[in-house]
């Protein structure tokens, strides 16, 4: 399968993918910043830091990753004078490039996957009975990417990656568990806000019978967690695939997946801040009609005198809540929607 797509023109392929993708991560990387630092009123009171360190963290390895890959193109194409040419060189599974370029990607899902657990951890009350199989899962990860990474800076062979039989069981393992974990972890974040929604709606009187009831704030979150992490899912898949069928397709699919990461975190920020800070979802109505009177000045005498003044009075009624507050919902615990994310 690697025959049909060569090395050298899946390297070539791969840093034009990456690069289209990271030009992509810069524009939401702009924004991710500008939303964890600043709002309608400035520079914000309280910043979360913990999200400002993985987003800086993410930022290097992604800017790496694309750095390594235009060095190993010159590498191969301008500099190498070895036996084999371009392909001789990319074949080098453990020249240092190569090595750093795998660290950059297991990091990358760690961080991604680390951030996955983070928030369902957060949302579920700090639950750790909730958190232990995701961390569990997490763990089994990061000791196949150790596996991973030594595999490769130790085998001194000319092989693809694709093709090396030792690096296998732990990618496959990699792979499957970090799907499963996607899965899992993000089904249990959707069911909970799912629920905590569907408690609020319940104390929420529609506005006619038969109505349809707009969509709240956390039904937005819901679509935006689904969204943002599938993007990411779908990539691991794609390697996955790619690793399965021996395809040097990998190269380009696995690079873009690095950058990926980074934006599906971005966006997660972005556009919940967007939801959290936008208009309630749920109609306005007017519970009682509007109406004009005059004002009435009265005088020291005890006199009165109406002048042509008149102030508008109106009384709206919001029948529509602003994140979750009733009494089914523990002190605080709406707050963690939008802390986690």
């Amino acid at each position: 399968m690697s025959g049909a797509f060569p090395v050298t023109e899946a390297q070539l392929v791969a840093l034009f993918m990456e690069a289209v993708t990271y030009g992509i991560y810069v524009v939401t990387l702009v924004r991710c910043a500008y939303t964890l630092f600043f709002d309608r009123q400035g520079l914000k009171r309280t910043i979360n830091w913990p999200m400002v360190v993985v987003m800086v963290v993410m930022a290097i390895f992604a800017t790496l990753d694309v750095t390594l890959g235009l060095r190993h193109i010159l590498v191969a194409f301008v500099f190498y004078q070895g036996p084999g040419g371009p392909a001789g060189e990319f074949d080098d599974i453990s020249y240092w490039v190569n090595v750093m370029k795998t660290v950059d990607t297991q990091v990358m899902s760690l961080i991604g996957d680390g951030m996955l657990i983070y928030r369902c951890f957060v949302i579920f009350s700090h639950s750790w009975a909730i958190a232990a199989v995701p961390i569990l899962m997490w763990l089994a990860d990061v000791a196949c990417s150790v596996m991973i990474i030594l595999i490769t800076a130790t085998l001194h062979t000319d092989t693809l990656i694709s093709q090396q039989k030792l690096l296998k069981p732990f990618l496959y393992s990699f792979f499957a568990i970090t799907i499963a974990l996607n899965f899992l972890t993000t089904s249990l974040i959707v069911w909970k806000i799912r629920k905590i929604n569907r408690g609020a709606l319940s104390h929420v009187a529609q506005n006619s019978p038969g109505s349809r009831r707009p969509k709240t704030r956390l039904q937005h979150v819901i679509r935006i967690i689904i969204e943002s992490g599938m993007l990411y899912t779908l990539f691991v898949i794609l390697t996955f695939v790619c690793e399965l069928v021996g395809s040097n397709a990998i190269y380009g699919v696995s690079d873009m997946m690095v950058v990926i990461v980074g934006i599906s975190f971005n966006l997660i920020i972005i556009r919940v801040d967007s939801t959290a800070n936008s208009p309630n979802s749920f109609a306005v109505e007017s519970a009682a009609p509007r109406g004009s009177f005059p004002l009435h000045l009265v005088r020291s005498g005890g006199g009165t005198a109406t002048r042509g003044v008149e102030v508008m009075i109106s009384r709206d009624v919001d029948h529509a809540v602003d994140t979750v507050k009733h009494e089914s919902i523990k002190s605080g615990e709406e707050r963690n929607y939008w802390s986690a994310v």
